[in-house]
């Protein structure tokens, strides 16, 4: 086991793991990005499995195998896995419990939970930051399909009988008000969208 981290007034220095940390997010992140929590939009959707790893490494009576076992068994239930997990994402997440296990070994027992909200917090941000990403591609992509259906943006506004619709503001989310109440051509052109798109929709991903 490594000694803990101190600084020569006798603190901890949480930047002292810091590099061990990004291992962990890492790691994480890859397993997340290949299971199925990876377009989750709650806090508990976007993190899966990994929170409660987290939480159960603090009480240091889980080993690697214990937490594995756990994980591996909340994503097969999971019920776009039916039953299963693939090998990418077994070996992305026992590679970040061993990486937290080692990184827990390195931190004082008092300021372990501090350094694992940081953990927490920085790979939610990796994972939204993927989210945005992704749905900023999606409306890019809209917005090419819809100039390639409308040859001026008043030819666009009368189809959806929107004064005020642009080209490059709209997410073709099928979830709100607009989607839901519209009156020209707005729901049959996102659904044309989404039936030739090819790929996941955010909103649609289960929780």
């Amino acid at each position: 086991m490594r000694k803990p981290l101190i600084t020569k007034e006798g603190r901890f220095d949480p930047a002292s793991v810091r590099p061990q940390m990004e291992k962990v997010i890492d790691a994480f992140d890859r397993y997340l990005e290949v299971s199925p929590y990876r377009l989750g939009r709650t806090k508990h959707a976007v993190m899966g499995p990994v929170a409660k790893i987290l939480e159960r490494s603090l009480t240091g009576s889980w080993s690697v195998n214990d937490l594995a076992g756990y994980a591996l068994r909340v994503h097969e239930m999971h019920p776009a896995t039916r039953g299963f997990v693939s090998t990418e994402a077994r070996i992305a997440l026992e590679t970040g419990i061993q990486e937290l296990m080692e990184l827990i070994n390195m931190v004082p027992v008092t300021a372990r939970a501090k350094v694992l909200e940081k953990v927490e917090f920085g790979l939610y941000y990796c994972r939204r930051k993927r989210a945005s990403e992704w749905m900023e591609r999606i409306r890019k992509d809209f917005e090419h399909f819809l100039q390639s259906r409308y040859e001026s943006v008043d030819a666009f506004r009368e189809a959806w009988k929107d004064k005020n619709a642009t080209f490059g503001a709209i997410y073709p989310s099928i979830k709100n008000d607009a989607y839901k109440k519209s009156k020209g051509m707005r729901k049959a052109d996102i659904d044309e969208f989404w039936l030739t798109y090819g790929k996941e929709d955010i909103e649609e991903e289960e929780e």
